[in-house]
């Protein structure tokens, strides 16, 4: 068929990939830890028609700015059942990144086979991870691709007048995305390589010694080039008018919390996901793999000709303050660093030119990239096709969470969480579910009849105490089988304890219970 000769290796890997997106949409419930959490907030938003902010358990939720979960709205309003609409935005997001790749590699390495950064940036463990699941990450990653390749176009480009909107359009996806990181993983990154241009690169060019000032002018009218004041005014567009819109709608804290304490607070503080400084180069050898095995050459010569090359020396700079920003962060993920994978990437592959000399061994070595990076894609298309569907309910432990609702069907009741109920638990008992923070709360509401005789308490194992131990966060005493009936244990994510509360507990005594922790102004909201 003329049609099909018509198609390039870009062409059929984009077909692969939509045809294994397909499939993942349906074959499997939520993964944890992030789907549940996007699955329950799109399943509240809909039963409540509340739309404006993302609710959980009935709470404002103020770990993600809107956007993922608006795409996801829209896409179950087109029919598609919750579990696959919610994965939507992140397959739409992988396969325009994939596109979007070979046009980068296009403004760098016009003479590559078009399908090299595609191929191998596709099949990259982290990236394969981080795409195939609903986050909103997948959104700021192709954000930053995008911006990145406007700027490439602008600068290698004779002076332009016209607005650069692909830049913009980048920044301000990104930013939409995950709020103010979306400017602080991109404009700096601009900035710094046109500071080193004109400060490093205008003397080995031009043999022209200049002083401060001329150099200081050539930066200025650089970035000016980028139309920088109505470029962030565009980038802001979309979050600034909703924090307003939350901010009447809901208050004024709620902004507080997704703008300060998402975005700085964490950053410095890090209640959660404290790792060491040198995580990233801990995780880049497995999530990157084969490419970090070229990754060390590709960062020395891109240091070593960044002052000769436009090229070298953005995706140096580009590597370079990605990882470093995240660096300076309490809070670290080994994906938070995938705004750079292709700047990453293509460093590595980049690494082949000056190292292997010959045209033949070009060939050899990218030959067995694509042979490994197809290989990697079949295993994972395999997982898919037959794996996934084989564990659809060891996935998040739904097959406990089918125990548990068993256990109750029998005698239904209320059921109140020991702690915050997590989403995954949230999105298969259903909510809203009550909970409790304490071992103090739960006595007190017992004694006061708020839970009644017959009631469920349900609890991760990991909050019943070890022999006489009075952490505050744990059920403290455990409960006595006097007064709960221990219905069921079973492994539902984590493994969970099912008690139902006796008759005998309303007159029960109450016991001396440790002093919870006082909860944070934050904590009025969910933040999973």
């Amino acid at each position: 068929m003329p049609i099909l000769k018509r198609l390039t290796a870009l062409h059929w890997l984009l077909i692969a990939m939509g045809g294994l997106c397909l499939v993942s949409m349906f074959n499997h419930g939520p993964v944890p830890s992030m789907e549940p959490r996007f699955a329950e907030s799109v399943r509240e938003m809909l039963a409540r028609h509340q739309y404006l902010v993302p609710i959980k358990n009935g709470v404002p939720y103020i770990e993600y700015p809107p956007l993922y979960f608006w795409l996801s709205l829209a896409a179950s309003w087109f029919g598609l059942p919750l579990e696959a609409a919610i994965r939507v935005p992140a397959y739409a997001a992988f396969l325009l990144w994939i596109f979007w790749l070979s046009r980068l590699q296009k403004e760098l390495f016009p003479s590559w086979p078009k399908w090299l950064l595609p191929l191998t940036g596709a099949a990259l463990p982290a990236v394969i991870y981080n795409f195939f699941m609903a986050q909103s990450d997948s959104l700021l990653v192709l954000g930053t691709l995008i911006a990145f390749t406007g700027y490439i176009r602008i600068r290698t480009d004779p002076p332009l007048r016209k607005f650069p909107w692909e830049l913009w359009l980048g920044v301000a996806l990104a930013t939409a995305a995950k709020g103010p990181v979306g400017i602080l993983v991109t404009l700096p990154v601009m900035g710094l390589e046109i500071i080193a241009t004109s400060f490093m690169s205008l003397q080995a060019d031009t043999g022209e010694v200049r002083g401060f000032s001329y150099r200081t002018g050539l930066a200025v009218k650089e970035i000016w080039r980028l139309s920088p004041l109505r470029g962030i005014l565009l980038s802001l567009v979309g979050i600034v008018p909703w924090y307003l819109a939350t901010g009447l709608a809901v208050s004024w804290a709620f902004v507080r919390a997704v703008l300060v304490y998402q975005n700085f607070t964490r950053f410095f503080v890090g209640f959660d996901h404290l790792q060491p400084w040198w995580l990233y180069f801990q995780t880049v050898w497995g999530d990157f793999v084969p490419l970090c095995l070229l990754l060390p050459f590709g960062l020395y010569y891109g240091f070593r000709y960044a002052r000769r090359e436009f090229r070298w020396r953005l995706l140096f700079i580009w590597v370079v303050w990605t990882v470093f920003f995240f660096t300076l962060s309490a809070s670290k993920q080994s994906k938070y660093i995938l705004p750079a994978a292709p700047a990453i990437a293509l460093l590595a592959l980049a690494a082949i030119e000056p190292v292997f000399k010959t045209d033949k061994l070009h060939g050899v070595v990218r030959g067995i990239l694509g042979g490994v990076s197809v290989f990697l894609l079949v295993v994972f298309t395999l997982g898919i096709f037959l794996w996934v569907p084989a564990h659809k309910k060891s996935i998040g432990g739904v097959g406990g969470f089918d125990h548990l609702k068993e256990a109750m069907a029998d005698k239904p009741a209320p059921i109140i969480s020991f702690q915050w109920p997590r989403s995954m638990t949230l999105y298969e008992l259903g909510a809203p579910m009550g909970y409790v923070y304490s071992s103090r709360e739960l006595y007190a509401e017992i004694h006061d009849g708020r839970i009644k005789p017959g009631d469920y308490i349900l609890l991760d194992d990991k909050y019943l105490p070890l022999g006489t131990e009075q952490d505050p966060t744990k059920l403290v005493p455990a409960p006595d089988p006097k007064y709960f009936e221990q219905v069921i244990k079973t492994h539902a994510e984590d493994t969970m304890v099912l008690y139902r509360v006796k008759p005998e507990a309303a007159t029960m005594p109450v016991p001396q219970t440790p002093e919870p922790a006082p909860l944070q102004w934050w904590q009025q909201f969910d933040t999973d």
